[in-house]
């Protein structure tokens, strides 16, 4: 007996067989799959999973739709797609590809910004040179330490 996820993966792919691929990446089908593959697995643990498996078979039902036709289907879908994306990120560290990258130089640069201003007018004949200085070590130091916190997530296979 095949499993639940495999089951719900065959019905989407059945039911996407003549639609473009450009449809299928732009409405995250790669990534819908994977998701519920994840509800499966954390589904024995986690109620909240349980609780979506009931609201992706009623997707997967009108998933052709969905893409097709724009309205209630493609809303609900989309919606759908999202809570399983923020739950499965929120409540068991899936996280997307180079996230902490990109969050981590965010804080750099303001942090930078913020350092590089406050010396900036401390030392005026330096000014801004110390703010350039100040925003470009913030921004290279963040972005290091979020890429090594990626590199983990990565060897943990924990990419969403």
């Amino acid at each position: 007996m095949e499993s639940w996820s495999s089951e719900i993966i065959k019905l989407i792919d059945s039911k996407l067989e003549n639609v473009k691929d450009r449809d299928i990446r732009f409405f995250r089908i790669a990534e819908f799959k994977r998701n519920i593959e994840r509800v499966e697995q954390f589904s024995q643990t986690c109620p909240h999973c349980q609780k979506e498996q009931i609201n992706i078979k009623e997707a997967v039902e009108s998933v052709d739709e969905a893409i097709g036709v724009p309205g209630k289907a493609r809303r609900n879908y989309d919606r759908l797609i999202s809570r399983l994306s923020k739950h499965i990120q929120n409540e068991h560290g899936f996280y997307p590809p180079f996230h902490f990258s990109y969050l981590h130089a965010l804080y750099g640069l303001v942090a930078g910004f913020v350092l590089g201003f406050g010396l900036m007018k401390l030392i005026p004949e330096f000014g801004i040179e110390l703010l350039f200085g100040a925003i470009s070590v913030g921004l290279v130091a963040s972005y290091i330490t979020g890429s090594i916190k990626d590199r983990r997530i990565r060897e943990q296979k924990r990419i969403m």
